[in-house]
């Protein structure tokens, strides 16, 4: 008898197919050349506008930038992990004015300043806790439930204070917003640490792993038993403590709460998600990507205002550069879809 050779499908089957290792070895590199991607143009606007304008490239303004980054960074966290469940936050608008209303009318009624900024935080967490009750029991679309949470916080923010501003902070609370130590903003400590707890949550827990599959397919999920009112419940919840964090940590830095201070951060927190490479579609992304999309953003506006362009041509830039990035994720993702029926 003649030497067997296995059939020639099962060899190109082994060829067109790799295994698990090499699968999760191509997956880290895509998400590696993402990261670099977004930080080389970081770096590309930075040497660009630098030669024109030198004042960019000081420390003093990077420092700047990066501080004032904060709050959109901030936000863009638990945004990134509503999105990554196929929802939307659009309430951090409202609970970064909300929030630090709270936090300050209690201080200036002589509350100490832990306790009052504790109180703003819970504050964002009951309600953002609120609409993830309201997707999950009610099955409300959370493009309108946090809209309506959103709206909700402004008005009680203006009612709160009689729709008027506060300002006058301790130093210590205005410390947090504008203090260094070792030369480095408290913000940007602030930042990093929430980074880093994002990171833990999202690719370090069991949780996270819940988050990531309830995102690529709820109903597996289901099927597996896995209670996915908590996920719900913890994604909009965390979302609501990062914008709480954010509206007192903005507070701190300007030394005063207005009622509509929560301005367009939705929209920069989304553009962040989106730029950082977190899929509108749910189920793919990192977090801590959010803050490179941050970053980005933080830098084309700062470059913007030195150049002298009004800030309304800059919110235009800023969309075109969403619903362009929004396009090609989804482009791309239509091709993964179709590469995968092939194979």
């Amino acid at each position: 008898m003649g030497t067997q050779f296995p059939p020639f499908s099962s060899l190109i089957r082994g060829l067109d197919r790799p295994d698990k290792k090499e699968r999760l070895l191509v997956k880290k590199a895509k998400n590696y050349k993402a990261q670099i991607g977004i930080a080389v143009v970081i770096v590309a606007l930075i040497a660009i506008v630098g030669i024109r304008i030198p004042k960019f490239l000081s420390l003093e303004n990077i420092l700047n930038v990066i501080r004032q980054t904060s709050i959109v960074s901030l936000v863009s966290y638990g945004s990134a992990m509503v999105i990554i469940v196929k929802g939307i936050d659009l309430s951090v608008g409202g609970l970064i004015a909300f929030c630090a209303m709270v936090s300050g009318l209690m201080m200036k009624a002589g509350i100490p300043m832990a306790i009052a900024i504790a109180a703003g935080i819970l504050a964002g967490a009951i309600m953002g806790l609120f609409s993830g009750i309201m997707v999950e029991k009610l099955e409300v679309p959370a493009f309108i439930t946090t809209l309506v949470i959103g709206q909700v916080a402004n008005g009680f923010a203006l009612m709160l204070n009689g729709g008027n501003s506060i300002g006058g902070f301790s130093d210590a609370y205005v410390f947090i917003g504008n203090g260094k130590i070792l030369g480095i903003p408290v913000s940007i400590y602030i930042t990093l640490f929430f980074v880093v707890l994002s990171y833990l949550i999202m690719n370090r827990s069991k949780l996270g792993t819940h988050i990531y599959a309830y995102g690529g397919n709820a109903q597996v999920v289901r099927n597996q038993g896995i209670s996915t009112a908590k996920i719900n419940y913890f994604v909009f919840t965390f979302s609501g403590i990062c914008a709480a964090v954010a509206g007192i940590l903005l507070s701190a830095q300007m030394n005063t709460v207005h009622p509509a201070q929560g301005g367009n951060y939705q929209l920069d927190a989304v553009a962040a998600c989106v730029i950082g490479g977190v899929n509108m579609a749910g189920g793919e992304g990192k977090v801590y990507n959010a803050l490179l999309g941050a970053l980005l953003i933080g830098f084309l506006r700062n470059a913007l205002n030195l150049i002298g362009l009004h800030p309304y041509y800059q919110n235009l830039i800023v969309g075109v550069l969403i619903i362009a990035i929004v396009a090609f994720s989804m482009y791309k993702r239509h091709k993964k879809v179709e590469l995968s029926k092939v194979y």
